[in-house]
């Protein structure tokens, strides 16, 4: 930023009116505009760079790799899951080298239960002791749909950022 000069007397000198910085901007765009355009640049075949050929003895450039097709997306209905513990076949499974200890493990499984749970649990409880449904259940039912869909729509990504982070914050080194 460019210093203010003081007048003589120590004061700063009055800030400039918007007449003023409008008329400064309306200079330096006639400014602009009154300059000549550049020539345009003209390419030449003196300009090119030659390309070095491969020597005899030099193999064949590899095949063009071929992006794999995503997978196919999933939607499932959090209701239609049943409420259980881990299959066994996921317990028999080869260890090679678990990247997340038995008890961490255990513990996101219980997490998760609980959630489905709490999600498909009955909610029918009244809260007013009247016979028509309550303003809670109108609220949510109009809400599970909304809920739904932005879930359907913001989870993937936060899972995958939350697990990205986590995998970094495991792979960089702590800082001292």
């Amino acid at each position: 930023m460019a210093k203010q000069k003081k007048s003589e007397d120590g004061t700063p000198p009055p800030d400039p009116s918007m007449e003023d910085i409008l008329a400064s901007i309306r200079d330096i765009l006639n400014d602009e505009e009154s300059q000549p355009p550049e020539a345009p640049l003209d390419l030449t075949e003196a300009m090119l760079v030659p390309v070095e050929k491969p020597s005899e003895g030099a193999t064949e450039a590899p095949p063009p790799v071929v992006p794999a097709e995503p997978p196919p997306e999933v939607r499932a209905d959090v209701q239609a899951l049943p409420v259980s513990e881990p299959p066994p076949a996921l317990a028999s499974a080869p260890a090679l080298q678990a990247l997340l200890a038995p008890a961490a493990a255990a513990a996101a499984a219980a997490a998760l239960s609980e959630l489905a749970r709490a999600v498909s649990g009955d909610r029918s409880a009244p809260v007013a002791r009247s016979t028509g449904p309550s303003i809670e259940d109108v609220v949510r039912e109009e809400l599970r749909p909304l809920l739904k869909a932005w879930l359907d729509q913001h989870l993937p990504g936060m899972v995958e950022d939350i697990v990205k982070a986590e995998i970094t914050r495991l792979i960089e080194p702590p800082k001292a």
